[in-house]
């Protein structure tokens, strides 16, 4: 057994791509920017870590249509809108080439009794879990989104405050920038062998799947497919000493417990985050976060106008890609990571005066 081909549609760059295998050894090759790292992506996200997709890993241009996807469920007050999901969702079809003595590995993924040794294909598709749920949770953050901006247009005010301001979620793309990961999820279903179509100049003419395409049930590929990696360096600086340093939490251990300071930035994000779900309590606050993003962005496009001008020059990111921008993004969380004190309310014990109390020395 072994994979003849794959095609993968709406992931990154990749809009529509075929990759033929080779029986030994298959090199992709190509310019910076051009598509290899994507395709190598790809096939992990859909074939080992199945899940790890973030917004960016849609197709740009499938962006307008998802949003367009969240502002029909606006605009059909409680009706059912028609979407054609096929066309926006990041997928990886998949063509095996099975020896009949292999059979019984792929029994699942026969697409009839009557197989006689064709390829036997399969679409792996990021898709909603249930889309009816997510219809509803995303109506729902959008009606307290408009309920922030209801609470900024009162007359206290001032003309032209909070220009530009668009809490979260703005749209359905991001909407999914936070949540994709809890409403998202990778299915299997089967191909029609006779329905493979061959490229046209270079561009991959993916089956379409029909509206009533059920799922295959399990996971048929697990004990079947494996692939090992070794990611790319890129960069010139030295990676983590840990994952959980990565991510931004505190490097060293900390014996008998967390710091108090992590402890509250904890409880923050969890329930009173601003960023997800917020109230028109927090519009003032959201509104003062914007205008501050907005004056920092200005300051980092004219810190790095030399540099991405220098870029450009040398010809990266590519003539095909999107110029290079540096923008702020500020979250309510950050101001958090700041000094954290504490006035107390009575005398220190020892020396009878009053102070601060660094909570943490780090932050």
């Amino acid at each position: 057994m072994r994979i003849g081909l794959v095609e993968i549609g709406s992931f990154r760059k990749l809009q529509a791509v075929r990759i033929d295998l080779a029986r030994e050894t298959t090199l992709l090759v190509g310019a910076n920017n051009s598509g290899k790292t994507s395709a190598m992506v790809a096939m992990r996200h859909f074939l080992v870590e199945r899940g790890n997709f973030s917004i960016h890993d849609f197709t740009l241009s499938t962006w307008p249509g998802i949003d367009a996807v969240g502002q029909a469920w606006e605009d059909a007050e409680g009706r059912e809108a028609e979407i054609d999901w096929d066309k926006l969702l990041p997928h990886l079809d998949l063509w095996l080439q099975v020896d009949a003595h292999e059979l019984h590995h792929v029994l699942k993924l026969l697409p009839s009794l009557d197989w006689a040794g064709q390829p036997i294909g399969v679409r792996l598709r990021f898709e909603p879990k249930d889309v009816a749920a997510l219809r509803q949770s995303y109506l729902q953050e959008r009606a307290k989104a408009k309920g922030v901006l209801a609470a900024l247009s009162g007359p206290a005010k001032p003309a032209g405050a909070g220009k530009g301001f668009a809490p979260w979620p703005s749209s359905l793309t991001d909407f999914l920038s936070t949540k994709l990961r809890s409403t998202f999820v990778v299915r299997v279903y089967l191909l029609d062998p006779a329905a493979i179509q061959e490229p046209v100049g270079g561009t991959a003419k993916p089956q379409p799947l029909p509206q009533d395409s059920e799922p295959v049930e399990g996971d048929p590929l697990g004990t079947i497919i494996r692939i090992d990696e070794i990611s790319a360096q890129r960069g010139f600086g030295f990676s983590s000493s840990s994952p959980a340093a990565a991510d931004g939490a505190e490097a060293e251990p900390m014996r008998g417990g967390k710091r108090l300071s992590s402890q509250l930035r904890n409880y923050y994000t969890q329930h009173l985050d601003p960023s997800d779900s917020p109230e028109p309590e927090d519009a003032d606050a959201l509104l003062a976060l914007h205008d501050a993003q907005e004056a920092f962005s200005k300051r980092l496009a004219t810190g790095f106008k030399a540099a991405l001008e220098e870029l450009r020059d040398i010809g990266y990111p590519g003539i095909t890609d999107p110029r290079l921008t540096i923008t702020a993004k500020v979250k309510a969380v950050d101001g958090l990571n700041c000094a954290m004190w504490m006035r107390p309310s009575t005398a220190w014990p020892r020396s009878g005066r009053m102070g601060l109390i660094p909570l943490s020395s780090r932050y």
